[in-house]
C-alpha cells in the first residue's frame, strides 16, 4: 500500500472533526469518503457493513488550542440494530517528533452510542500535525444475534493540533497624544504548551500590526513586526488620527490565529508639536520616556497644556515621578524666571502625563521641559503559568533630564485690515488699512491689550482662482499701532495683513476681499 497516496489531509482550522473511513467486510462495498469539513462543521459519515449490518462512524477531536496535557477523541456511530456496544477499540496517534502516542481504551461517554479515547501527550509535546488512527469493534445486537463491526481507519489522518496564542499585554504609549506625535505601539505575546497547559514567550512569531482610523477612513496595514525571544514587539508609528489599532497574530501549521485590538486618541493642536526623548541604563537595563506637547499663545486668560509622557519600547513609569517646566528669561514679577513641576499621573501601561497652567504674567519665551521618572525596566515575561500573565517588570531605572523638550510661550496678537472700497468697477488705486495689537504686561504686575506701534505688517495679494498669493507691500505701525496705504486692485481676491510675530509674540493675520468689474 502507498501510505503517501493513502492518507487524507484535514489541513483545515481548529475545531474540525475528524473523518473515519471503514475497512468493508464486502469487496463490492467501498468506503465513502467527503472533503474536509469546513472549521467547527462535523464530516460526512462513512458506512461499513457487515452482513445486513450498516454502521456509520465519525469521531471528533477539540480545536488544538484547547488542548492540554491530552488529546480526547469522540467516537459516535448509527446501526441498523436494536443496540451497540464498544467491543474493544482505541485512539493512537503519532505526534510531530515521530512518537507513537497510545490512547486509552474506549469508554462510554453516558451518551448512547457514543465512546470516547484519551490519548495522553508527552510534557514537551509540539504543537503541529499529528497522524491520527482509530481501531475499533462495535458489537451491533440484531434479531439474529450479535454481529461484529470493525471500525478502522485505512491509514492515518492528518490533523494540525494548534498551539494557543494570545497577547494578555499590549498597548500604546501614549494613549492621548497631540496631532502628528510619534506613539509607540507595542505587545507582549505567549503561546500555550500542548503538553502542560504552561504559558511561555511566543519568540519569533509573525505580528502583522493595522490601524483603523476613526471615521470613514478604511483600516490600513502598517507593518509586519516578529516577537523576539521574550514574545516582545514594538513599533514607533504615527497615527495621524484618533482611531484603533489591531495587532494579528496569523494561524501558521503550529498556532492559532489570535487578533487583539486597543484604541488610541490623538487630540487638535493649534501650535507648534514639541516632543523629545530620554532613556537610561542601570543594572544592564535601560528604561526611557517619550514627551510630546505643544507651543502656548496667551491671551488674557490662563492657557493649560497637557504633556504626554510615554513609555519607550518595554519599560513603564514607577510610581512617583515629576515633569517640570522653567522659564530661560526672566520678565515681570518673575525677574529670576519661573519654574514649576507636577507629579505624574499614570493613565494606564506605557501612559503618564501632567497638566501645566499658564498665566498672561508669566515669562513669555522658552521653557525647558524635563523629568524625573522611577521607572521599571521589563526583562523575559513571566506568565505564571496562566492565560492572562503579566509582564516581569522588576528592574528599577531612574530616568531624569531637565531638557527633554521645550514649549514656546508666546503673548497673543491681533491684526485687522478694512479697504476703502471693497467693490470697484474697474482697476483702480484703493486704501488698504488695519491695526496690530497684542498682550504686554503692565505697570501693577497685569496683562493687558495694547496697539503694537513700529510693527512690520505685510501685505499679499491673493487672486481668485489657483494662483498663488503674492506679496505686494511692506508697511509698518505707527505710534498708535494703525497702518494705512495705498495698493493698486487691478483684479478681485483677497488682500492679506500678516504679522511675522517674534520670539516672544504670536504671529496674527485678516483678510478683506475686493471686486473688481
Amino acid at each position: 500500500m502507498n501510505r503517501s497516496r493513502m492518507r487524507a489531509s484535514l489541513g483545515m482550522a481548529l475545531g474540525a472533526a475528524l473523518l473515519m473511513t471503514g475497512v468493508a467486510t464486502t469487496p463490492s462495498l467501498a468506503a465513502e469518503v467527503s472533503t474536509a469539513p469546513r472549521p467547527g462543521v462535523t464530516a460526512d459519515r462513512v458506512t461499513n457493513r457487515v452482513d445486513d449490518v450498516v454502521v456509520s462512524a465519525k469521531i471528533s477531536l477539540p480545536p488544538g488550542g484547547d488542548v492540554v496535557g491530552s488529546i480526547t477523541g469522540t467516537m459516535s456511530i448509527t446501526h441498523n440494530g436494536s443496540s451497540a456496544a464498544m467491543r474493544s477499540g482505541r485512539m493512537t496517534m503519532v505526534d510531530p517528533e515521530g512518537r507513537s502516542l497510545t490512547g486509552a481504551q474506549f469508554v462510554a461517554s453516558g451518551t448512547a452510542n457514543t465512546w470516547t479515547s484519551k490519548v495522553t501527550l508527552p510534557a514537551d509535546a509540539e504543537p503541529g500535525v499529528y497522524e491520527v488512527s482509530v481501531a475499533a469493534e462495535i458489537d451491533v445486537t440484531t434479531t439474529d444475534g450479535v454481529v461484529k463491526v470493525p471500525i478502522r481507519t485505512a491509514d492515518p489522518v492528518l490533523v494540525p493540533f494548534r498551539a494557543k496564542r494570545n497577547i494578555p499585554l499590549i498597548w500604546t504609549s501614549p494613549a492621548s497624544a497631540p496631532a502628528g506625535s510619534t506613539v509607540s505601539f507595542s505587545g507582549a505575546a505567549n503561546i500555550r504548551s500542548l503538553g502542560t497547559g504552561d504559558y511561555e514567550p511566543a519568540a519569533d512569531q509573525e505580528v502583522k500590526v493595522y490601524f483603523d482610523p476613526t471615521g470613514d477612513a478604511p483600516e490600513a496595514f502598517i507593518e509586519t513586526l516578529t516577537t523576539d525571544d521574550r514574545g516582545f514587539f514594538t513599533t514607533r508609528q504615527q497615527p495621524g488620527a484618533s482611531g484603533k489599532w489591531r495587532a494579528e497574530m496569523p494561524m501558521t501549521d503550529s498556532g492559532a490565529k489570535a487578533v487583539w485590538t486597543l484604541t488610541s486618541a490623538e487630540r487638535a493642536r493649534d501650535t507648534t508639536l514639541r516632543q523629545g526623548t530620554v532613556s537610561a541604563t542601570q543594572n544592564g537595563f535601560t528604561a526611557g520616556d517619550h514627551l510630546m506637547t505643544h507651543d502656548v499663545v496667551l491671551g488674557l486668560a490662563p492657557v493649560q497644556r497637557r504633556v504626554d509622557v510615554g513609555s519607550l519600547d518595554f519599560t513603564v513609569g514607577g510610581t512617583s515621578g515629576w515633569v517640570s517646566a522653567e522659564s530661560r528669561r526672566g520678565e515681570g514679577s518673575f525677574p529670576d524666571g519661573y519654574r514649576v513641576q507636577r507629579e505624574l499621573t499614570h493613565s494606564g501601561i506605557g501612559t503618564s502625563h501632567v497638566t501645566f497652567t499658564f498665566n498672561p504674567t508669566l515669562p513669555a519665551g522658552i521653557y525647558d521641559i524635563g523629568i524625573r521618572d522611577a521607572m521599571k525596566a521589563c526583562s523575559a515575561p513571566d506568565w505564571d503559568g496562566l492565560e492572562g500573565g503579566t509582564s516581569n517588570c522588576t528592574h528599577n531605572v531612574l530616568v531624569e533630564d531637565p531638557t527633554v523638550t521645550t514649549i514656546v510661550v508666546k503673548r497673543a496678537t491681533t491684526t485687522t485690515v478694512a479697504a476703502s472700497q471693497t467693490s470697484v468697477p474697474s482697476a483702480r488705486n484703493i486704501t488698504i488699512s488695519g491695526d496690530v495689537k497684542r498682550v504686554q504686561l503692565v505697570s501693577g504686575g497685569g496683562a493687558a491689550i495694547r496697539p503694537a506701534p513700529n510693527t512690520p505688517v505685510k501685505l499679499y495679494f491673493d487672486p481668485t482662482g489657483s494662483a498663488p498669493a503674492v506679496l505686494k507691500k511692506e508697511v509698518t505701525t505707527g505710534t498708535d499701532g494703525t497702518f494705512s496705504t495705498a495698493v493698486n486692485a487691478a483684479a478681485s481676491g483677497r488682500w492679506i495683513a500678516k504679522y511675522a510675530g517674534t520670539s516672544l509674540l504670536a504671529k496674527s493675520q485678516a483678510v478683506v476681499t475686493v471686486t473688481v468689474g
